[in-house]
């Protein structure tokens, strides 16, 4: 070898590292190494501080790590149920309890939950059949009760709320969400002098209830105590103003007492928060009716049907000013609409389409 190759092959070797000039590999470095009891307890930290800090997503994100590696843990399933309601991942919510229930059937907590995101679905037998069932396993819990008395209520069984709601407040005096429930459960069935006792509970519960204020307004309107339910209308806007609902509840409690121009201002406000409120679009309709201008009725009345077809008020308030204005075929038309919609109000707007008819015959014959 010439001198000059070994000085270079000298130089090469020296500015190797060690390991280099050996042919041995080099030692591999001590990988760290984490239990999955471990893992899932430092993600079950972290998820549980991103909750704390109300950062949701993040939270979401650890606890699908935990029931990836532990998926039999029914308390994580439970707890990443909770975070994707707060997401408003009802789905997946669903699915979440529905693991908890699976890997721990006498789990009261889990099925309540479930019961709620079935609620929240639109899904209320589902919601009924679960709560049940809950309710078999903590037969005292109150949330079961609140929940159950919700569910009947999307089913319209108003008696069956009703009962659950008195079980909730037998359980939980203070509870001011069982009062509301209660109060909502009597006004649909008529029983208005309970529903605003009860209603007048909830709110001395809770004073800064805006819906507990609106319901107390349509049970007054329905006993014929018009001020006090303008008032409890005003209390409900004066807590929330942008609501829609509240600004139809004042304009029905306005046309109730003949004040058509008010109830018209408040049915415009309601419409101006929400273009899709047939109710309010149908209300405005009567104002406008009752105003002498029925084509702006009409129109009003027609957006209402268009938005929901089968709302009997509509048809029946679109027939009547038909009827007022001797547009007796048109009339006609809405109540061969309603005897499929709402028998009852299909035969009162006979009642007056027949009258008119017979009233409008005698004319002639006196002529």
């Amino acid at each position: 070898m010439s001198r000059s190759r070994a000085v270079l092959l000298a130089l090469i070797i020296s500015a190797s590292p060690a390991w280099a000039q050996d042919s041995r590999p080099p030692p591999e470095k001590p990988a760290l190494t984490f239990s999955t009891g471990e893992m899932a307890r430092e993600l079950s930290s972290l998820a549980a501080d991103c909750i704390r800090a109300q950062k949701y997503e993040k939270a979401f994100k650890h606890l699908k790590r935990i029931v990836f590696l532990k998926p039999e843990d029914a308390a994580c399933q439970f707890q990443l149920g909770q975070v994707a309601v707060k997401l408003g991942r009802y789905p997946e919510a669903v699915k979440a309890y529905k693991k908890a229930i699976l890997f721990k059937a006498d789990f009261p907590e889990a099925h309540f939950a479930l019961g709620g995101a079935y609620i929240l679905l639109d899904r209320p037998e589902d919601a009924l059949e679960v709560l049940q069932r809950g309710l078999r396993l903590k037969a005292d819990n109150e949330e079961g009760y609140l929940l159950l008395g919700a569910a009947q209520l999307l089913l319209k069984h108003y008696p069956e709320a009703a009962a659950a709601y008195r079980r909730a407040t037998e359980l939980n005096p203070q509870s001011a969400a069982a009062y509301l429930g209660l109060g909502q459960a009597c006004n649909y069935q008529g029983q208005y002098q309970e529903a605003a006792a009860a209603l007048n509970q909830a709110l001395r519960l809770n004073p800064k209830n805006g819906g507990a204020y609106l319901e107390l307004a349509a049970a007054y309107n329905n006993l014929g105590e018009h001020e006090k339910g303008l008032a409890a209308c005003r209390q409900a806007l004066s807590l929330e103003p942008a609501w829609s609902e509240a600004h139809y509840g004042l304009g029905e409690l306005y046309a109730a007492t003949g004040q058509y121009q008010e109830a018209l201002a408040a049915y415009k406000m309601a419409l101006r928060l929400d273009r899709e409120s047939y109710r309010a679009w149908t209300g405005q309709g009567e104002a406008l009716a009752q105003l002498d201008r029925y084509e702006e009725a009409v129109e009003s009345f027609k957006t209402a049907i268009r938005l929901k077809p089968d709302y009997a008020r509509a048809h029946f308030s679109l027939g009547m000013a038909h009827l007022d204005k001797n547009i007796t075929m048109g009339a006609l038309e809405e109540y061969d609409r309603l005897r499929t919609l709402d028998l009852h109000l299909a035969r009162t707007l006979f009642r007056y389409i027949a009258q008119d008819i017979a009233s409008d015959w005698k004319m002639r014959r006196t002529r």
